[in-house]
């Protein structure tokens, strides 16, 4: 792909920062219900672990700060929707270099003014993040030459503010997916794509995306019973979410993983005084259905991605 001049680059990047960043950002309905959302997640109190003080700054960001701009919110900049400045050019020159890089993924990769997002200094139509999960699909398609036209189901663990959901959406995909978060996330997810994909008088969220709130031990067998009602290929994604829960809750989830067809996780080398490599070498090795990339990531030093493809049914 032909890339604009430095200078080009340059006048571009300042006319998005400019028009992301100074303007005011776009007015957010459904605020109202974002509040009470955060309000009963609060009564839920299903977070465990560190996520457990992210959840309540997150929240407490969004009723002090208001809507608008959530994703300029320190609580939200810091989990969420990070700068990661240092990675980007090296995100996109991967990304624009892959064979798997299709126009529908660069049509994919533009951003949406919702929640005032961040710039990406090298690509101004994107943001970091969104840039960090077209990344995300072109390692897991380069892995397992995966179709995703043909999947069925997809499970997110920890779906963020809903952001990988709303990749996967603008490459066209319309089959069932399953955000599996704790509620105060899912508050803001509901939120977040009611905005930018509403639906119907009601203006609700896209009607193939169902929430699943990560308490409850009947979770993972709600999550097993609907990948064998989809009857089709099935993906499992946990960005930097299991990796960030607590030994006892991951027991609890990974054995979900058994009812999918393909795996994809990315974590950081510890969280929490766990080491994360060797766990999920471990789990890699136990769950042998799979076929395992199990790398460090070129771009992002001391974070790894563990991707399986199963074997055969």
């Amino acid at each position: 792909m032909k890339t604009l001049s430095s200078e080009a680059q340059t006048a571009v990047r300042r006319a998005a920062a400019k028009i992301l960043g100074e303007y005011p950002p776009p007015h957010l309905r459904h605020s109202e219900e974002l509040l009470a959302g955060l309000d009963a997640a609060a009564a839920h109190g299903a977070a465990a672990g560190e996520w457990a003080h992210m959840a309540e700054a997150i929240a407490a960001a969004l009723r002090a700060g208001g809507a608008d701009r959530f994703l300029r919110l320190p609580p939200i900049a810091k989990t969420v929707h990070p700068r990661i400045r240092s990675h980007c050019a090296d995100y996109l020159r991967y990304v624009l270099g892959s064979p798997r890089c299709s126009p529908e993924l660069q049509r994919a990769l533009t951003e949406s003014p919702i929640g005032q997002p961040l710039v990406n200094p090298f690509y101004p139509l994107s943001s970091p993040l969104l840039l960090q999960h077209g990344y995300h699909v072109i390692r897991l398609l380069e892995a397992t030459e995966l179709d995703l036209s043909a999947l069925r189901l997809i499970v997110d663990f920890g779906g963020g503010y809903g952001s990988f959901f709303r990749l996967l959406r603008n490459l066209g995909y319309r089959e069932k997916y399953l955000i599996w978060d704790i509620p105060v996330m899912c508050a803001l997810q509901r939120f977040y794509l009611r905005n930018l994909f509403p639906e119907g008088p009601a203006a609700e969220p896209p009607g193939n995306l169902e929430w699943l709130i990560s308490a409850g031990t009947g979770a993972p067998q709600t999550v097993r019973s609907l990948a064998a009602e989809r009857g089709g290929p099935s993906l499992f994604v946990a960005t930097w979410s299991l990796s960030e829960t607590p030994l006892a809750v991951r027991e609890t989830i990974t054995p979900v993983f058994e009812a999918f067809d393909y795996v994809l996780c990315v974590y950081q080398r510890a969280f929490g005084g766990i080491d994360n490599c060797a766990y999920f070498g471990a789990l890699a090795e136990r769950l042998t259905q799979f076929r395992w990339l199990h790398a460090e990531c070129p771009v992002y030093r001391n974070n790894f991605y563990l991707i399986g493809a199963r074997r055969s049914r």
